[in-house]
């Protein structure tokens, strides 16, 4: 393999920006001399990777990923380092220079998926001179695009093509041009027929290419311009090496810039919606290729912006079938609206129709929640069965369950117990059930780190202890607090603001979103017990008592001692004065429980200070070893510096001083 000239790889060094090279994939955002986004290489909700431009590399303090550019790049997109090399020589204009140019025989030995893009490549080409530059490609492909509306500049920028009608015509140059059948049958570009005869797989078709998020060529879509009922509209190239449909989002690398700049994604089903969208001045659009989201796609999409509108034309059927995805949008944490098109368009003839300004004006009144939509068009296909009603609800709540805010939560029930004519407290009754569930199985998870995420309070990583934690240790001190907290006030109510209006929610329910949320796990393995074992019974029992008797009668040994040896024998007293004192509300439910919302703040600020600190302990300690690079140090003091700044702000909240 021909070897990229070291003056080449210089100038590529010389060039190259990182905040540039990672802003490509990931959206960031200034802070101080450098920039934090999201990392792309775990499951990162809020900003924990730090780009510094100073030193031209970036690092993530929870997963601990770390380097250039070129190390961005070959982990990221799963490149080799002569890939990442031409990426950026591209990036930065620069002509690259070989040592000694390459040979068949040293072509030959590249990887498969090296040479995979490479027949990619030369597909897309060949595809694209059919259109431009045949009689045939002009007659069939180029009127069917201008029929369609397509500008010839549209057309150039998605590389558009089309595959001529004999039977093997892209397979005989593609052989001729030295591609290996092995490779081309690999593709789809290609088929063989049962006489061992190849043909070309998308001949007739119009040819639409797609792109990874670094721009590669990774597969095609050939739409058929003949009306045949036994030959599918659409041909889509099948899984290999370089091309997973469930990794692939139709226009990524065109839409991201747009993306990032709006802070918005616009979904679409296919190729054609994109592209109208796309001419009509909405740039920022992507679209799933007929496919149910994924959520290898959401991951994609995540990193890009946590809002997305999804576009609907009117068919019920593909609205439905598509919700489950949508609840996966949910469920990581994206923004979701909707905007429901007039009956009898798709984003394609609608985006046709309508001027930019009318586009973007008709998108911006007509964009509503996703979750209010689901209810309303479940609710309208249920009519008046009352078990089609009843799994309606169910099905609502479910996706009310998957998200992770209290205050989101609780606008969501009222409005569709205002929708479905039922009472609040029915439907708070089952989703605390069906929440439940899903804090048990997040409580469960095997991931340590321990992360604050909350503005002004930067993300943290503090690393599970091997052993059991000393009861004089602070940190354990406020875990326990916490877990002594829930078995005594777990099933009482405290009141959050929201526009005015105070919304109950459970303490348990309260403080294990909270630590969910935020990612924050017990250190304690004691305590972590014990607090899966609250969290199992929470889910089954609304009694305070009851959950008491049920942790008393534990299978574990360990849970039945922390119990009976720290639960109070009698019910806790409410001074007459609390009202005043603390400024909480002292109210009764149907389980006479009762709200302390100070004591709930104080206990969870508290374990948030000794997380800090342990946080701080931990970087001082990375510090002080003798073989750290100047890269890390200079990373771990900016971190430093948020931590100072995060016990701070927390300190002030619990009227505390530090030094």
């Amino acid at each position: 393999m021909a070897k990229i000239s070291q003056r080449t790889i210089d100038e590529i060094h010389s060039a190259m920006r990182i905040e540039e090279v990672v802003g490509d994939f990931v959206s960031l955002k200034r802070q101080g001399s450098g920039f934090v986004g999201i990392c792309p290489f775990h499951d990162d909700r809020n900003p924990s990777m730090h780009v510094t431009p100073r030193l031209g590399i970036y690092k993530c303090f929870v997963c601990d990923a770390k380097g250039n550019a070129i190390n961005f790049l070959m982990e990221h997109e799963k490149i080799s380092y002569p890939e990442a090399l031409e990426y950026l020589a591209k990036k930065y204009s620069i002509s690259i220079e070989y040592e000694r140019q390459e040979t068949d025989t040293e072509r030959e030995q590249r990887t498969e998926r090296e040479s995979l893009y490479l027949v990619n490549v030369f597909a897309e080409k060949f595809f694209m001179d059919q259109l431009h530059n045949t009689e045939e490609g002009q007659l069939m492909g180029m009127t069917y695009l201008k029929e369609r509306g397509f500008k010839d500049s549209t057309i150039d920028q998605f590389h558009l093509g089309y595959c001529p009608e004999a039977w093997d015509t892209f397979t005989k140059e593609a052989l001729k041009q030295g591609y290996q059948e092995d490779f081309l049958l690999k593709l789809g570009l290609c088929h063989k027929s049962s006489t061992g005869k190849l043909y070309d797989f998308y001949r007739g078709r119009v040819i639409f290419p797609i792109h990874n998020v670094m721009g590669k060529v990774i597969g095609f879509g050939g739409r058929v311009l003949k009306k045949d009922e036994k030959t599918a509209k659409y041909y889509n190239s099948p899984e290999n090496e370089i091309y997973h449909k469930r990794e692939t989002l139709y226009d990524i690398y065109l839409a991201k810039k747009a993306i990032r700049n709006a802070d918005n994604i616009y979904l679409v089903e296919g190729y054609t919606d994109v592209i109208s969208m796309f001419e009509a001045g909405i740039e920022n659009v992507v679209a799933s290729s007929g496919t149910s989201l994924t959520e290898e796609q959401i991951h994609i999409l995540s990193r890009q912006s946590k809002n997305i509108t999804v576009l609907y034309d009117g068919d019920r059927a593909g609205i439905k079938a598509s919700m489950r995805g949508i609840d996966l949008l949910l469920n990581k944490g994206m923004n979701v609206k909707v905007c429901l098109l007039p009956d009898g368009d798709d984003p394609d003839s609608f985006a046709k129709k309508h001027r930019d300004s009318e586009l973007k004006e008709f998108l911006e009144k007509n964009t509503t929640d996703f979750l209010l939509f689901k209810a309303q068009i479940l609710s309208e296909d249920a009519g008046n069965d009352p078990m089609k009603r009843a799994a309606m609800v169910s099905d609502v709540l479910k996706s009310i369950a998957g998200i992770q805010d209290n205050i989101v939560r609780a606008f969501y029930v009222k409005e569709c117990a205002r929708l479905f004519d039922l009472p609040e407290e029915t439907l708070n009754t089952e989703l605390k059930r069906l929440v439940w569930s899903n804090i048990r199985q997040g409580s469960q998870s095997t991931s340590t780190p321990v992360s604050i995420p909350q503005s002004p309070i930067p993300q943290l990583t503090v690393t599970s202890p091997k052993q059991e934690t000393t009861h004089s240790d602070p940190l354990y001190e406020s875990e326990k607090n916490l877990v002594m907290l829930l078995l005594q006030y777990g099933c009482y109510e405290i009141y959050l603001e929201s526009e005015g209006e105070r919304i109950p929610v459970r303490i348990d329910q309260f403080v294990c979103d909270e630590m969910l949320r935020d990612n924050i796990r017990l250190q304690s393995p004691a305590l972590a017990k014990v607090f899966d074992s609250y969290v199992l019974s929470a889910e089954l029992l609304n009694d305070q008592t009851a959950i008491q008797r049920a942790l008393l009668v534990s299978e574990d040994q360990e849970v039945q001692d922390f119990v009976m040896k720290n639960l109070p024998t009698e019910v806790p007293a409410i001074s007459p004065r609390w009202e005043e004192q603390y400024e909480v509300i002292v109210s009764s439910t149907h389980n006479s429980v009762i709200t302390l919302q100070q004591e709930v703040q104080n206990v969870l600020l508290n374990l948030k200070f000794r997380v800090v600190e342990q946080a701080i302990a931990d970087a001082q300690k990375q510090l002080q070893q003798p073989d750290i690079e100047e890269a890390d140090t200079e990373i771990l003091l900016g971190y430093m510096c948020d931590l100072l700044q995060t016990r701070k702000d927390i300190s002030l909240l619990l009227n505390r001083t530090v030094s």
